[in-house]
């Protein structure tokens, strides 16, 4: 069987590690089964958490990017003219931001904020200025509070046709990757009609529990969870790993 797990809020809950008893289970899970990591952030800031499981198919930037024993391969690129309104729109409305290229990257972020701590954990990349991204493979614009969110989402809408977009309302944070680039549809590619176990928490994880065989929806509760078919589980290491000791 092939698991495929979201990283943030679904096996890693203080955005640095994997806690023990859990990363036990997912260890033993792995000597028998395909194991998968499917996250929003990019290889380089995914690594450092999942450093046991490296060698990995690992699927980043939310199904932007894939390293597959450590070789890396960008699935698609934002093209340039919707990054070029993107870039306006962030100098215009002096946005905080991450940029993410296939490696490095351009940030304006707050230390304050919790998606601070995910960047660069391992000093791996460098921080470049904005025109130094060329091909970027992901976008997050950040701390859109009030007004602002409506604004820029007004603006985005006329891109969707070349884009997909993410509107976190409730984090007050926007994803931008290329159109028709998703955790799903990078999965597919990779494992093509192969059916498979999943584990996620949030938005992005949207489509990759929705065409699982069995689903698992980490932290939601009956209100929140948009499937019938999906299991819910606390937004707690322990529960999830009760989860796969049923395996």
């Amino acid at each position: 069987m092939i698991f495929v797990m979201d990283v943030d809020g679904t096996i890693c809950f203080n955005g640095r590690s994997i806690e023990r008893c859990l990363l036990n289970e997912i260890e033993r899970i792995g000597k028998k089964h395909e194991l998968i990591f499917a996250s929003a952030r990019p290889i380089r800031d995914l690594v450092p958490v999942v450093k046991e499981f490296e060698n990995n198919i690992l699927i980043g930037g939310d199904g932007s990017i894939v390293s597959n024993n450590k070789e890396l391969s960008v699935i698609k690129s934002i093209p340039e003219n919707d990054f070029k309104k993107i870039k306006s729109l962030i100098h215009e409305n002096e946005l905080e931001y991450i940029i993410d290229g296939s490696f490095d990257y351009s940030a304006k972020v707050s230390p304050n904020n919790k998606i601070f701590r995910q960047l660069y954990p391992d000093r791996l990349a460098k921080n470049r200025k904005i025109e130094e991204i060329v091909d970027p493979i992901k976008i997050i614009l950040i701390n859109l509070r009030g007004n602002m969110f409506e604004y820029i989402k007004k603006h985005l809408e006329k891109h969707e046709d070349f884009l997909s977009i993410i509107y976190h309302k409730s984090e007050n944070n926007i994803d931008i990757t290329a159109k028709n680039i998703n955790k799903y549809s990078t999965l597919r590619k990779i494992i093509n009609t192969d059916s498979y176990i999943a584990y996620g928490n949030d938005i992005n994880d949207y489509e990759l529990l929705k065409h699982a065989e069995k689903a698992y929806f980490v932290g939601g509760n009956k209100k929140s969870n948009p499937f019938a078919s999906v299991e819910v589980i606390n937004s707690d290491f322990r529960a999830v790993t009760d989860s796969l000791k049923s395996y």
